[in-house]
C-alpha cells in the first residue's frame, strides 16, 4: 500500500459553486477514515471564506460510514459572513446519501484574555521509535494496517493498546508525538486541516488502556459519532506536536475522548473531542 500524502488527500476538485469533490484513502477496515472527513470538511468551507479569517473551531457529526471506493462530495452552505466571523455547514455526500456533516466557524485575530492549560512533561519524539517501526519486524496479532508508513508519523511516548494481550492501566492519560512527515507549504488552512486529520488517529487509545480492551478483538464494536475541534493558536503540522489525551467517561455504551494538542515551545494551539459507540460482545 502507497503511503498517502497529506496534500493530495487534501487537495479539492471544484465541482460548481461552493461544491468540491475530495478523494480517498484506502484502508484495510474497508471504510473511509474519519479524519480525512474531518479535514475535508475544514478545507471545504476554508474555500470559501476570506484567507485573513483561520478556522477557530468544528463540530462535526458521522451520519453513516463512507465508502472509500468512491470519492465523497462536499456541499459548503454559507450561513453567515460578520464583521470578523464566518460560519459555514459542510454536507458530504457519496451518490446523494448524506455521510458526514460539520459546522466550521472562522474568526480574524482578535486581542483578549491569554492562558491555557500546562504543557506536559514528555519523552523527546526523537528517543522514540515511530508506531510502525515498533511492530514492523513483530509478530505480534495485529492488522498490518499499524505496520505501514502513514500520511502522518505517530510516536507514543507510553505504551500503545495494540499488542494483545492489553493489561489495565491505573490512569487514562496518554501521549503521542505527531507530525506530517514531509514539509508542508506555508498555507495556515492546510495545517489545520493536517492537524484535524491527525486528531482522529490515537483519541480513543486512553480507553482501551484503561479497561485492558483488545480494539481489534472480535466482538469489540466501535464507531465515532461526533468529532469537536478548537484551534487556539497557529502551528504548524509538519513539525512535532504533542497530543495530551485521555477518557474522562464511559457510559451508555459510548466513551468520551478529549485532547490538548501542544507544540514543541509548550503553546497550547488546539482542543478536541470525540464521543464513539463502544460495545463489547461478551
Amino acid at each position: 500500500m502507497d503511503v498517502p500524502r497529506l496534500p493530495d488527500l487534501l487537495d479539492l476538485a471544484q465541482r460548481g459553486a461552493d461544491r468540491f469533490l475530495g478523494g480517498t484513502q484506502p484502508l484495510p477496515e474497508h471504510r473511509t477514515f474519519g479524519g480525512l472527513l474531518l479535514a475535508q470538511s475544514i478545507a471545504a468551507a476554508g474555500r470559501t471564506v476570506a484567507a485573513d479569517r483561520p478556522v477557530h473551531s468544528m463540530h462535526a457529526l458521522f451520519v453513516r460510514a463512507a465508502d472509500p471506493a468512491r470519492p465523497v462530495e462536499y456541499t459548503v452552505d454559507r450561513i453567515r459572513d460578520g464583521g470578523a466571523t464566518s460560519a459555514r455547514r459542510v454536507v458530504a455526500g457519496q451518490d446523494g446519501v448524506e455521510v458526514f456533516t460539520a459546522l466550521v466557524s472562522f474568526q480574524r485575530d482578535r486581542d483578549g484574555l491569554r492562558h491555557q492549560a500546562e504543557f506536559p512533561p514528555a519523552t523527546a519524539p526523537e528517543e522514540l521509535r515511530p508506531l510502525h517501526e515498533r511492530f514492523a519486524d513483530s509478530d505480534v496479532p495485529i492488522p498490518d494496517w499499524w505496520r505501514l508508513p502513514r500520511a502522518v508519523e505517530l510516536r507514543h511516548v507510553d505504551r500503545t493498546p495494540y499488542p494483545p494481550p492489553v493489561e489495565p492501566g491505573g490512569g487514562s492519560r496518554h501521549l503521542v508525538w505527531m507530525r506530517a512527515p514531509e514539509e508542508l507549504p506555508d498555507e495556515p488552512l492546510l495545517h489545520a486541516c493536517a492537524l484535524a486529520y491527525a486528531s482522529d488517529m490515537t483519541l480513543l487509545e486512553p480507553v482501551f488502556l484503561l479497561h485492558g480492551v483488545d480494539r481489534h478483538a472480535k466482538g469489540v464494536q466501535l464507531a465515532s459519532l461526533d468529532h469537536a475541534m478548537w484551534f487556539h493558536e497557529d502551528l504548524r503540522a509538519d513539525e512535532w506536536l504533542l497530543y495530551d489525551q485521555d477518557c474522562p467517561v464511559a457510559a451508555g455504551g459510548r466513551v468520551l475522548g478529549r485532547g490538548n494538542v501542544f507544540d514543541r515551545s509548550g503553546r497550547h494551539v488546539a482542543t478536541a473531542t470525540q464521543e464513539a459507540l463502544l460495545r463489547l460482545q461478551r
